[in-house]
């Protein structure tokens, strides 16, 4: 900056002398347009902004690009020779030497950058260095007071918001109650507007908020991200879900309950071996009506030190394949443990090929293509005898190099992907621990190994909404936690079962002193019945939402901040969430309570426990929460599908077939829309009010059922066109304030009356 006194005229003259005379020293702005955004570049400083062109608001503020060399780190100075085009600019950037080891001989003091509009609202920025690679470049913002939402599933920073988090991208360690919840994507959202997603399979370190900047770099040679506009959330998930790519939709008995044991040979009460007590776990389930789509084994189930290398089953499991079949016969599907950690024959073979990597529990280097098809290959013997799934562990405990791990997170649960793919089409199920970004194309996430605490608890359920943040919506934690208490925890577990009836997975652990039916009380087994009933209940509503997450990348286990942007009480609220669209869900997250506190954002909502109960959002309202009960709260105007879709190992209700209950929370004031996925296509709900008469619609949804209408003052039904007798044709319970009328394939329902209960 020059300084001008009054009476020093001729020390501006020569100044301004000066910079004529080195327009160098000048920075010249560059722009580059498209309907949406204007980039404008700064050439000397170099740095850039993003600026919404509606409103000319400042969206993002970069101000500084870094190119590492060995140990020395390479400012850009200065940008030059830009050219630009329609809808590229492009640049040479300076690199700052001064006072700086040289660099590599013979490589060039700049690198070059493009800037691209691959949409109106998509900008994508590439650097690139010609000449000796360099082994990390990095890219600095300003701050803007923003809230950062996604990159880890786990919580650092804030319980949501990333602001002051400082990590490296990678998987993670045993930290916070819950170990190694590793996944992750390099992408982030703001509030501010946009979003940021680095196309990189790199190590990486991202440092947010810290002393008014932003930072992220990655250890690779080039460095590309897109910038993404929204102006919503929803608008930045949908780029980026289509950037990315979309989660794998899992078939419909993944969405049943999961059940497990860490050990099956450490808990043999009432059994002879390991195969005997998978049957008899599965009969346990049948017997207490509690509806599973999978029971899944933990390592060790093969022969060998370790249990995992040799693709078989120990003696405690003499006849794998009638195990299957016997599950298979129950409705059920088996699924096991596996990871890119060789042991045994696996060891022994991958070592004489010169397949691993040199390490102590060393992983396969399935990047090279030869790897990749032998590992395919011998994960398919599990896939030969019947095997339906995998969950995947490991891949963040030094099995490999870190300059390795990111990608291999996408390599292996894709190969094992294929392997089931090839056998099964869709009818798979996987879920992983250590996922990085497009792995989502091959598996769902469970949470890592949380601590059997409510502080378990708390960190799980803000993994879970997290995991949503970055794109990973079928998502599920170990009900009940992983490290187990000395004794079995009844309130734990029950306030577990609760939060993961209200979660896209549910898995729940059994083991030495954490059986359910052998080890709780019966008030716990109680509200096991009800919360996985529920969940089960639940499937064509999460199912659904599961589905519009691939087409939009909204999550089903949503931060309220999504739907209530301009709300600040909600920007980094954990403990309250949406599940899909309709329900407002609030764990109950600390012992010993009955009741608490739950925010209720913008709009009308009604208790949906009692179906009566309505409050005007904006507010914070007590709610009742004794064990057994967790508050939710329906939107004014929601409509939730709910009931038996899939029979599962569903043997305690004679002539099962399935049924759908279709709830509508009708509004008076707006039209209500649901879109209801089949299985095969999307078929809309709706409904309208239209005078004193409320309109409800569907195509054929492939289910027969009931349509159950909150409404009041009921005055007669219609049909397809046809009058309907009340008690005969239709109910409506006064009391309750709940109409229900059958329904099979298209239909058109009217009712007359029908006024809201909002």
């Amino acid at each position: 900056m020059v300084k001008v006194f009054r009476n020093h005229w001729s020390l501006l003259l020569l100044t301004i002398s000066f910079l004529l005379l080195n327009s160098e020293l000048l920075a010249v702005t560059e722009t580059l347009e498209s309907p949406a955004l204007r980039i404008e570049l700064n050439t000397a400083p170099y740095s850039y902004r993003v600026i919404e062109r509606s409103s000319g608001r400042v969206l993002l503020s970069q101000s500084s690009t870094g190119v590492t060399f060995g140990p020395e780190l390479y400012p850009v100075s200065e940008a030059a020779n830009v050219n630009k085009t329609s809808n590229n600019l492009q640049a040479e950037l300076l690199l700052q030497l001064a006072g700086r080891e040289s660099m590599p001989a013979g490589t060039p003091a700049k690198a070059q950058v493009s800037f691209s509009f691959l949409k109106p609202e998509v900008l994508q920025v590439s650097i690139t260095y010609k000449g000796a690679s360099p082994n990390e470049i990095s890219e600095e913002f300003n701050d803007q007071g923003e809230h950062y939402y996604g990159i880890w599933e786990h919580p650092f920073g804030g319980s949501l918001d990333n602001r002051g988090a400082d990590r490296d991208f990678l998987g993670m360690g045993n930290e916070h109650y819950v170990h190694h919840a590793s996944a992750r994507a390099p992408f982030y959202m703001t509030s501010n507007k946009y979003g940021i997603y680095v196309e990189s399979l790199a190590p990486g370190h991202y440092a947010v908020a810290q002393a008014g900047k932003t930072t992220f770099s990655f250890k690779d040679a080039q460095l590309k991200y897109d910038i993404i506009y929204g102006p919503s959330y929803a608008d930045i998930l949908s780029r980026y879900n289509a950037l990315a790519g979309p989660a794998f939709m899992p078939p419909t008995w993944a969405f049943g309950s999961i059940w497990w044991r860490d050990d099956q040979h450490a808990d043999l009460r009432g059994a002879a071996n390991a195969q005997e007590k998978v049957i008899q776990d599965a009969d346990r389930l049948r017997s207490l009506h509690l509806p599973a789509g999978a029971i899944w084994l933990d390592r060790p189930y093969g022969s060998g030190e370790l249990g995992w290398g040799a693709m078989d089953f120990d003696s405690s499991f003499p006849d794998p394949a009638k195990m299957i079949h016997d599950l298979n016969d129950r409705g059920m599907n088996l699924l096991l443990w596996s990871a890119n950690r060789c042991s045994g024959d696996l060891f022994k073979e991958g070592s004489d090929k010169g397949y691993l990597f040199p390490l102590k529990w060393p992983a396969a280097d399935i990047r090279r293509p030869e790897v990749y098809d032998w590992f395919k290959q011998k994960l398919n013997a599990y896939v030969r005898v019947g095997v339906k799934g995998y969950k995947i562990d490991r891949g963040e405990e030094n099995e490999m190099p870190e300059l390795a791990e990111n990608e291999l997170a996408v390599l292996f649960p894709k190969l094992s992907a294929e392997g089931l793919s090839a056998a099964y089409g869709n009818d798979y199920f996987i879920f992983s621990r250590n996922a990085n970004d497009t792995t989502r194309k091959y598996t769902a996430i469970w949470n890592g190994d949380s601590w059997s605490t409510f502080e378990g608890l708390q960190v799980s359920i803000k993994n879970g909404l997290r995991s949503g943040t970055i794109n990973f919506p079928m998502w599920g934690s170990d009900t009940g936690g992983y490290f187990a208490p000395p004794a079995a925890d009844n309130e734990l577990l029950a306030r577990w079962l609760e939060f993961s009836a209200f979660s896209p997975m549910m898995e729940v652990l059994l083991g030495p002193k954490r059986t359910l039916w052998d080890d709780y009380s019966q008030d716990v087994v109680g509200i096991a019945q009800k919360y996985v009933a529920a969940h089960h209940d639940l499937i064509p509503y999460t199912r659904s939402a599961m589905y519009q997450a691939t087409r939009t990348g909204l999550p089903i286990m949503r931060t309220l901040i999504f739907a209530y942007p301009d709300d600040e009480r909600t920007s980094d609220m954990w403990d309250e969430y949406l599940y899909g669209d309709g329900l407002l869900v609030a764990p109950v997250t600390t012992a010993q309570a009955t009741e608490r506190a739950v925010y209720l954002p913008g709009g009308r909502w009604m208790n949906y426990n009692d179906k009566r109960t309505v409050y005007t959002g904006g507010n914070t309202v007590k709610a009742d929460a004794p064990l057994g009960t967790i508050p939710v709260y329906v939107r004014e105007g929601a409509i939730i599908p709910r009931g038996g879709i899939v029979k599962l190992n569903n043997n305690w209700e004679a002539n099962w077939s399935p049924k759908l209950r279709l709830e509508f929370f009708p509004s008076g004031k707006h039209e209500s829309q649901f879109d209801y996925y089949t299985g095969s296509e999307v078929q809309k709900i709706s409904a309208v009010s239209e005078g004193d008469r409320l309109k409800i619609e569907f195509g054929d949804l492939g289910v027969p059922g009931t349509v159950e209408v909150y409404c009041q003052r009921v005055k007669g039904v219609t049909r397809n066109g046809v009058k309907l007798r009340q008690g005969t044709d239709y109910d409506y319970d006064e009391r309750a304030n709940r109409l229900s009328v059958s329904f099979q394939g298209a239909s058109k329902i009217a009712i007359d009356g029908a006024g809201s209960l909002f």
